[in-house]
């Protein structure tokens, strides 16, 4: 999630009106279409509520998506469902597409209609974060600039004339003033609010919309200061990467933070577990925490996941046979396991087993190709545990061979009208029916495959496709058809180049993973070649 400063031009903050509806927010005051958005009437025994907001994809700007954010809500939303203080309906959720200006108000509205002053509240939010050049009334920032959380049309859907930063959007962001006048309007016990984005410090002003006009300064002063714990991944001048402290805070709700041993895990421990994280792996993020609760304010009970599954079975065999695959895991709790598994083709939920118990499932594919298989345990509670390391298999027609094959995954790298790529190999049969590639798509591109009979040899076979982009950065397995008479034993060369710009990545291990040949890339569209200590990611068939 790191992002860059955005810089508003003036001009237009002239005539911004920090809650007012622009052409880019065509959404009217009406009922949104938004998960969850009807809480129970009736006195069920919860007193917890959550405004989840994950923006995660934006509007004009694709370069600028994030689809960890999308996941780490989806993973928050799972991890309080564990716990006894939450339900369904009293958890509101607001990602993607969803997440406009207009659609966060409301739900900031849901969250002050619906909690009671006897209730305890939690606020999510992560986007893109960054100062703007004007501080709106009350003019609070000693540094003179407002900070802003961007919606998703949060950047305007033109380029930036000085600079290859995207324009903000002033009518598609929130600053922090509104942020905090929300805020006040939640008549809580306890409001514990994570903002994960860059800049997000700027968002611990402990003073309310009302500073500065006499009548209501104190009235604002008591306001922000009540019963509040506001957790933030950096400080007000910092970047924020990825989502990791959303991951570590998430991690930390789940039971890994309860560093008094009570079964509870509250706010305050769940952001020192992840501050100090952080503060080991990144010299550059520094988690902020603002606590105003009396006490702790606790969030989750403990219930931790069971262990990240081990898995083993045929990873190269034929279609439409039915291998056996052996699941374990081992909940740190004993309670009873099931697995919920990712076959590439199809998603299976097993049954039910004991701790520890192996799992014997079957599975078979009817398409040929390569597929990564995952797979996560789920205990009786409901607590998810992390998706292992894939499993890639791959499965072949009865009248093809899998020939070569490299699979193994640790890096990208980028590909595009003047970065070539390039990978050796040495078939062990005389032709090549098709090849698959793993790629990275972003933003849909033309890619273009040749297999040369040397790095700036002759070309044996060539052809073409265009790669769709997938919205989470998935790496894909794409085939090509093509088909090339070779010599078994010689050393020949997948090179590949895209069109355009930016928006595409060939996938490569972190090692020197195969032993038949080597991975070049070339930056001058292949007039010179260099390489690399890593292998590409790739399978042929004969």
């Amino acid at each position: 999630m790191k992002t860059r400063n955005m810089i508003i031009p003036l001009i237009i903050l002239v005539f911004f009106i920090p809650s007012a509806i622009s052409p880019f927010e065509t959404e009217k005051f009406t009922e949104m279409k938004m998960e969850n958005t009807t809480a129970s009437n009736e006195n069920d025994g919860s007193h917890y509520w959550a405004l989840l907001v994950a923006v995660g994809v934006y509007a004009y700007t694709p370069d600028m998506d994030r689809p960890s954010m999308l996941r780490a809500v989806d993973d928050l939303y799972n991890t309080l469902l564990v716990s006894p203080f939450w339900n369904k309906s009293h958890i509101k959720v607001i990602k993607g597409e969803n997440a406009t200006v207009i659609n966060i108000f409301k739900g900031f509205e849901w969250l002050a209609k619906n909690a009671k002053e006897d209730d305890i509240c939690l606020i999510y939010l992560t986007t893109h974060g960054f100062p703007i050049i004007f501080d709106f009334p009350p003019r609070d920032e000693a540094d003179g600039m407002d900070e802003a959380l961007a919606a998703y049309r949060g950047f305007l859907p033109f380029s930036n004339p000085f600079s290859w930063e995207p324009l903000a959007n002033p009518f598609g962001i929130i600053t922090d003033d509104e942020i905090n006048f929300m805020l006040n309007r939640i008549h809580a016990k306890g409001i514990a609010m994570i903002v994960d984005s860059c800049h997000s410090g700027g968002f611990n002003d402990n003073w309310s919309y009302a500073k500065g006009y006499d009548m209501a300064y104190e009235i604002g002063k008591d306001l922000a200061a009540r019963n509040r714990v506001i957790l933030t991944s950096v400080r007000e001048d910092e970047v924020s990467y990825g989502s990791f402290f959303s991951d570590l805070i998430i991690d930390g709700l789940k039971g890994y933070a309860d560093s008094n041993k009570d079964g509870f895990v509250s706010a305050e421990e769940a952001f020192y577990y992840a501050r100090d994280a952080i503060l080991d792996n990144f010299r550059d993020m520094h988690p902020q925490i603002f606590d105003d609760y009396p006490g702790e304010l606790d969030l989750t009970s403990v219930e931790l996941p069971p262990s990240i599954p081990s898995i083993e079975g045929n990873e190269i065999g034929n279609t439409n046979v039915s291998y056996v695959y052996k699941l374990i895991s081992y909940d740190p709790e004993g309670d009873r396991i099931k697995y919920e598994i990712d076959w590439g083709d199809s998603i299976e939920e097993t049954s039910f087993y004991n701790s520890g118990e192996i799992a014997e499932v079957k599975h078979s594919w009817k398409k040929e190709g390569t597929y990564e298989v995952r797979v996560r345990a789920i205990d009786e509670h409901g607590a998810c545990g992390e998706w292992n390391e894939s499993l890639i298999v791959t499965m072949a027609y009865p009248n093809h061979k899998i020939d070569q094959r490299q699979v193994n995954e640790g890096y990208a790298y980028l590909v595009n009208d003047t970065r070539w790529l390039a990978q050796s190999f040495i078939p062990s049969v005389d032709s090549i029916k098709k090849i698959e590639l793993a790629l990275i798509c972003w933003d849909s591109r033309e890619i273009e495959v040749e297999i040369r009979d040397a790095l700036d040899g002759n070309v044996v076979a060539k052809t073409s496709k265009q790669i769709e982009a997938t919205s989470d950065w998935k790496v894909q397995w794409i085939s090509f058809g093509i088909k090339a008479n070779l010599t078994a034993g010689k050393e020949y060369y997948i090179v590949c180049h895209s069109s355009g710009g930016w928006g595409l990545a060939w996938v490569t291990s972190s090692y020197d993973a195969y032993d038949h040949g080597k991975f070049y890339h070339s930056r001058n569209s292949g007039s010179n070649w260099e390489s690399r200590g890593v292998d590409a990611c790739f399978v042929t068939y004969g």
